[in-house]
């Protein structure tokens, strides 16, 4: 369904996964756990038949990146107290991996380039969209602002689609162990911390991050390219660490719905996404939240039932 209605894909596949996860998790037996995912793809081929002319083989495909991989993830990993934020690199992981796989199966199909195909595509698509802009009123220099920005895009596709494939799939793996694992019943299963506020990059994020950085920045033609695609990923991670903190800074002040939306609101506006990310790497160094609950502690002297008691 994700390939007859790609606006939802991104809801429908991350729930779908949530959902299946829970089935294998629920199941307990090897067996089942990896006897559902495996469904997805028989199911996926028929209705992409159905649905979509020709469509079966993209069914399929999205059936194992999207749902039936971050299911066997949730499957082996979403147990024995795990952390949460542990099973979605997990999650992440798997997908990333059946994601890259995807584009090298179709380069070696095809002979090309997915980058530069998907690329060409989108050029071909620019001109008719900026001709409706100019239809609609647009003034000229919000076309040509516009049309920087579609440029950008164009070679950030060309030159970074696995990049773009693996920051794609972080926040596929957040939403579905934060997103909807709540609402799909994976909120039950035996793994801890809970919630979002605690969520934390492994150590390693931060290690590669430093000399991908400085690869990308000074580096030669052939090292800029892989170092920028392993930075995307990694400063979506460390975006999401940002929000994190901005999350449990919310909790402690104990904002309402009101003030909670109008904060999201703001930091998913440009730069601010850009500095979440330089704060989630800052706070792998000064920890933030742990000097916030030392704080918290130390406003709530021991009491007669033990140090911090109310």
């Amino acid at each position: 369904m994700t390939a007859a209605a790609p606006p939802f894909g991104l809801v429908l596949a991350p729930h779908a996964a949530a959902r299946l996860g829970r089935a294998a998790l629920e199941s307990r037996r090897l067996a089942t756990g990896f006897a559902l995912p495996a469904l997805t793809v028989p199911i996926a081929l028929i209705l992409g038949a159905l649905v979509v002319p020709d469509g079966a083989v993209i069914a399929a495909v999205l059936a194992i990146v999207l749902v039936a991989l971050p299911a066997v993830a949730l499957f082996a990993t979403a147990r024995d107290g795990r952390r949460r934020d542990h099973v979605l690199i997990a999650v992440f992981a798997l997908t990333g991996i059946g994601g890259l796989a995807v584009l090298l199966g179709v380069a070696v199909a095809t002979g090309r380039d997915p980058g530069a195909a998907l690329a060409a595509r989108w050029a071909a698509l620019v001109p008719e969209m900026l001709a409706n802009y100019r239809s609609s009123g647009w003034g000229e220099s919000s076309v040509a602002t516009v049309a920087r920005l579609f440029e950008f895009g164009r070679i950030l596709i060309e030159e970074h689609l696995p990049g773009l494939l693996l920051a794609a799939a972080v926040i596929h793996a957040a939403l579905v162990v934060y997103g909807f694992a709540r609402g799909a019943g994976l909120a039950d299963a035996d793994w801890a911390e809970a919630s979002f506020s605690r969520f934390r990059t492994p150590a390693a994020a931060a290690a590669a991050f430093v000399p991908a950085g400085l690869l990308a920045a000074v580096g030669g033609a052939d090292l800029r390219r892989p170092a920028i695609d392993l930075l995307l990923p990694l400063g979506v991670l460390f975006f999401l660490r940002g929000l994190a903190i901005i999350r449990a800074l919310l909790d402690r002040g104990r904002t309402g719905l009101v003030g909670r939306v109008l904060v999201y609101v703001l930091v998913f506006q440009m730069p601010f996404p850009l500095l979440l990310a330089l704060s989630g790497l800052f706070d792998e160094f000064v920890d933030v939240r742990t000097r916030l609950e030392k704080r918290g502690a130390g406003d709530h002297p021991a009491g007669p039932d033990g140090p911090g008691g109310f």
